[in-house]
């Protein structure tokens, strides 16, 4: 088994940021329309809108917890997809507990919630088009595959692997 490599961790750490966000991206299209009438219409100014879309208190008090747990699924997901890769490439699996660590610490933080990350790229989404789905869909496809291929390439690449050896 090889010792830990920051240079792959790094790299697997920028893609899984591309990953987690773009699952989450991926689930607020899903839920597009509720996320739409919630950012114009408070919940005190009553609309057919609003009641057809949380008929209860209880709807609205579960919507953001549901959409936030998807962060949380996509951190699992990508996790267990690093550790088979390190485990394949015979990494060692420091590489994989320093990335959960470092991937918890940002989810603790509020990394993704806030968008922070799908801030920098807002203009060009908004460039494409002016529909929240349509720019959470394009958003959310085109980080998760970004992300899958850089933490891929990250273990089977020459160019990301550096080959150098700490600890």
């Amino acid at each position: 088994m090889k010792k830990l490599n920051i240079g792959i961790l790094l790299i697997q750490f920028l893609g899984m940021i591309f990953l987690i966000n773009g699952v989450f991206q991926l689930r607020l299209y899903s839920v597009a329309e509720k996320v739409i009438c919630i950012k114009n219409q408070f919940q005190f100014q009553k609309s057919e809108n609003w009641d057809s879309l949380f008929p209860t208190n209880e709807d609205v008090i579960n919507f953001w917890p549901s959409v936030y747990i998807w962060i949380f699924f996509a951190l699992l997901i990508g996790i267990f997809y690093v550790a088979f890769l390190n485990w394949k490439n015979k990494l060692s699996s420091v590489n994989t507990i320093l990335l959960a660590i470092a991937m918890y610490v940002l989810l603790r933080l509020k990394f993704f919630r806030e968008e922070i990350f799908s801030h920098l790229f807002r203009p060009l989404r908004e460039l494409l088009s002016n529909d929240l789905a349509t720019q959470c869909l394009i958003e959310g496809i085109v980080f998760t595959l970004i992300g899958l291929s850089i933490i891929y390439f990250s273990v089977y690449s020459k160019i990301f692997n550096l080959n150098k050896e700490v600890i």
